[in-house]
């Protein structure tokens, strides 16, 4: 049910700017990210997340984030997840820009995760439902102002392959809501596909593609990125 509302309202957003004059600008980008996980007994996990965003041509820093939260384990199906991201981001959005300066935030975040065996172990439905209050400091301010709320919703399916391999597909679709928008109450959608390797019971390597689609402020501009990624995750078991 909340998917279909969130698909009418994706629809609602960008029906009210077809008649518009669009532009759609096209980038490509690598990030890469180091997420460890400290689990300290069955159902709590903190973690510490890195990530780092690139534009690849020219090759220059885009996005940068660090973040820290927990992951409770509710029951075998459902798993909470608070976490405080900081965010920087160099504006313009335009690798080739002279001029830059650097926009920062910060995000407490609360996630529901889901996760449900379809067929045996190998094939699961995954599902995660996440909103983040966004706290900005543009360049030419001193403090950090609440700007809006952005509520994210994301679906997919994990393969486990053997072993040593897991592949998974991921849809993402973010929506802002807040009293200063005008245009962009959908926010972005991300369409992923991915593959893992377990290097070792500490270590899993991930890489994948995903495409980008994020409206701007203005409601007739997007931009559209396609986007290389890599991750290691580091577990390391305290109990």
């Amino acid at each position: 049910m909340l998917r279909c509302y969130l698909v009418f309202i994706l629809f609602l957003n960008l029906n009210s700017v077809v008649a518009q004059t669009k532009s759609v600008e096209h980038q490509d980008l690598l990030w890469t990210r180091y997420l460890v996980n400290f689990e300290v007994d069955e159902k709590w996990t903190p973690f510490l997340d890195v990530e780092e965003r690139m534009y690849m041509f020219p090759f220059r820093q885009h996005q940068f984030l660090p973040s820290i939260g927990v992951n409770y384990q509710l029951n075998s199906g459902f798993s909470l997840t608070p976490a405080l991201l900081y965010f920087e981001m160099i504006t313009p959005q335009d690798p080739d820009a002279i001029t830059k300066a650097i926009q920062r935030e910060w995000r407490p975040q609360l996630a529901l995760n889901f996760k449900h065996n379809i067929t045996s172990t190998r094939l699961t439905f995954l599902s995660r439902f996440k909103s983040e209050l966004r706290f900005k400091k543009r360049s030419t301010e001193n403090n950090y102002r609440y700007r809006l709320l952005r509520l994210r919703m994301r679906m997919g399916l994990s393969y486990q392959i053997n072993e040593k391999y897991t592949a998974k597909v991921l849809e993402e679709i973010l929506i802002n809501a807040g009293d200063q928008l005008v245009y962009n109450v959908f926010d972005q959608n991300r369409l992923s596909a991915e593959i893992a390797y377990q290097l070792s019971p500490k270590f899993k390597f991930i890489t994948g593609y995903m495409y980008w689609f994020q409206q701007r402020a203005s409601g007739v501009d997007f931009f559209s990125r396609d986007i290389i990624y890599f991750t290691l995750k580091h577990n390391l078991k305290l109990y």
